[in-house]
């Protein structure tokens, strides 16, 4: 009989919630702690095999880097939300139909990306870069390799945000994790053997996410999954176009604002930290990756959470959507409890990892400690922001994901240095922090009274959809 007629049982809408929600975050956990390993190995490479000056041209460019991740989040995670919930409702056309439609909306997006590079993005670099003509080359030749190269990036946002909402992390889980594996090992010839500098680790990553697209093409075509590589479903492309980037934009325009946040921490580090800018942004660079590290996994709670979420909202089983919610938010407590403690006690030995200099390796440790001070509560306002883009409710999300960054972090960054001096750039994050606890109760209370639902979170049988 066709595989079409007779789906496989959907995995999320059945079984104890708790053990659910670990099998399902276990390995998407695994493969964001691999990837952001690989962001500090990565940056070990450059800072040893290259030079410190390739750390700071690749540390420079990271807002456009950000800016690159946050328009393929902008259309995988949308369209996950999406086909999570048609998937969930048995409408197996309409969950096809989301994947194309975001495959072609994804592509135009690439192309429109490369086009602001070739009008805009050198001269950028070059503001950036303060006149350092050897550093903005650097800096143009590695982010320029992976606009170029971005949609191989688009494709596999789309196709592991896919797999995650087809109830298989794991597959997804291992293809990612051999691909980070591999892209440590390709950066490890083009930068430490080849010697091609920044290039070879834009290169690498552009390599590993061709593997990883080889392996997502085969897994289709096996026909082992409910959604095919491409089949007709009688919709137009454009079709989830609108919906999709509704969706997707808070989780988007969170990405940008880390970006923003970023260029405007080395705008205020120049103004402040004149006599030692050098010093303040390696500091800063390296304490980066160590936030970087800490917070992949975090958004491997999240998806999981959105996953599970997502499936039973659409299916109208919302108690156990609501227990979901539960495990996720005290999951994501005790995670940010364990990161919080592990950067107080251990910031500096870390940050020995990067480099040997005293003066570096405290002033990240300091930086470290301070940005964490109230990480506590990122976590579980993380998770509720995921959980209210799994059942379509943008406007909640968008609230929760981008408060902090838009209302608090940014303004604070140019705000506090006037009261404590360069220490107030990293007080704005905990600052930021605590400020969105406020936040975050005034969008429950208010989604409550307009919905019904329990402490603005847990919905009823009568639900508005």
């Amino acid at each position: 009989m066709e595989t079409s007629s007779e789906p496989r049982a959907n995995p999320y809408l059945s079984g104890p919630t708790a053990p659910l929600f670990f099998k399902t975050a276990a390995p998407i956990v695994l493969l964001m702690l691999v990837s952001g390993l690989f962001t500090v190995v990565d940056a070990i490479f450059l800072g040893v095999y290259v030079g410190p000056r390739a750390l700071a041209a690749v540390t420079l460019v990271f807002p456009l880097f950000m800016a690159l991740n946050a328009l393929a989040t902008l259309v995988s995670s949308g369209m996950a939300s999406i086909l999570a919930r048609r998937l969930g409702a048995g409408d197996h056309a309409g969950a096809q139909s989301a994947m194309q439609s975001a495959t072609a909306l994804a592509m135009l997006t690439a192309l429109g990306l490369m086009a602001f590079y070739l009008a805009a993005g050198r001269l950028l670099i070059v503001w950036l870069s303060g006149g350092d003509a050897a550093l903005a080359a650097m800096a143009s030749t590695y982010i320029a390799l992976l606009i170029f190269g971005s949609p191989l990036q688009f494709l596999i946002s789309i196709q592991g945000d896919t797999l995650r909402s087809e109830g298989r992390p794991g597959t997804m889980a291992l293809i990612g994790v051999l691909v980070t594996l591999a892209n440590v090992g390709f950066n490890f010839v083009f930068i430490a053997l080849w010697g091609w500098g920044v290039a070879g680790s834009a290169i690498g990553t552009l390599a590993a996410q061709a593997l990883a697209l080889v392996a997502v093409v085969v897994l289709r075509l096996s026909g082992r999954t409910p959604i095919r590589l491409w089949e007709r479903t009688g919709k137009p492309l454009t079709e989830a176009w609108r919906r999709t980037l509704a969706l997707g934009l808070p989780s988007s325009l969170s990405l940008i604002g880390i970006s923003l946040s970023t260029a405007s921490i080395l705008v205020s580090v120049k103004v402040w930290f004149s006599a030692d800018y050098d010093l303040m942004i390696a500091a800063y660079g390296i304490a980066s990756r160590l936030l970087t590290f800490a917070f992949l996994p975090l958004m491997g709670l999240n998806f999981a959470c959105q996953s599970i979420v997502g499936n039973n909202y659409g299916a109208a089983i919302y108690e156990r959507s609501n227990r979901t919610l539960v495990v996720g938010l005290l999951t994501g407590l005790c995670y940010g409890l364990v990161v919080q403690s592990v950067f107080l006690l251990a910031a500096g030995p870390l940050a020995a990892l990067f480099v040997d200099d005293a003066e570096t390796i405290a002033a990240s440790a300091h930086i470290v400690r301070i940005i964490t001070a109230a990480y506590v509560v990122v976590a579980p306002v993380m998770v509720l922001a995921g959980y209210f883009q799994a059942i379509g409710k943008a406007v909640s999300a968008g609230m929760m994901s981008l408060g902090r960054t838009y209302f608090f972090n940014i303004p604070l960054i140019f705000l506090l240095p006037f009261m404590f001096g360069g220490q107030g750039i990293w007080m704005a994050a905990p600052s930021s922090d605590l400020a969105m606890l406020v936040l975050v109760a005034a969008v429950l209370w208010f989604h409550g009274r307009r919905t019904g639902a329990r402490w603005g979170m847990f919905h009823r049988e009568e639900a508005v959809v």
